[in-house]
């Protein structure tokens, strides 16, 4: 059963302009964006735009969080991300920071307190593709 119809064109996405329904997403929160993201083909294009993930606090879904999941973030919103928190995320390790370094370039704050997989070989590297990063880790 696929997940949009083909008329999944509801009278909002009619009568308000793209730019000013990004706009009312760019309030929203990480939660209630993945879901406005499953409501439908148009919906899901302005959930998931780039500028709607500029800041991401990942805290409340630390025990959740596993690199892949940061690894996926970088790739889609790299461009556009500006601020991450990966604090208390334990399950995000190296691996996930090298490719977060390689896509996500304008990066101006890093959070990984409590994030004991990552170790102490990537700060070298990661400072090599980051080099306007404010990093915290404690």
């Amino acid at each position: 059963m696929p997940m949009f119809s083909n008329n999944d064109e509801a009278v909002i996405n009619k009568k308000l302009p793209k730019e000013l329904l990004l706009r009312i997403f760019s309030f929203l929160d990480v939660v209630t964006l993945c879901r406005c993201a499953q409501v439908s083909r148009s919906w899901n294009l302005l959930a998931l735009d780039g500028s709607n993930w500029q800041r991401i606090d990942l805290f409340d879904f630390q025990r959740d969080i596993e690199g892949r999941v940061v690894e996926n973030i970088s790739k889609r919103c790299g461009g556009f991300l500006r601020k991450l928190s990966l604090r208390g995320c334990l399950g995000v390790g190296d691996s996930a920071l090298r490719t977060f370094a390689q896509n996500c370039r304008n990066i101006e704050l890093l959070s990984l307190n409590g994030c004991t997989k990552i170790t102490d070989r990537w700060p070298s590297s990661l400072f090599f593709h980051l080099l306007n990063v404010i990093l915290t880790h404690l």
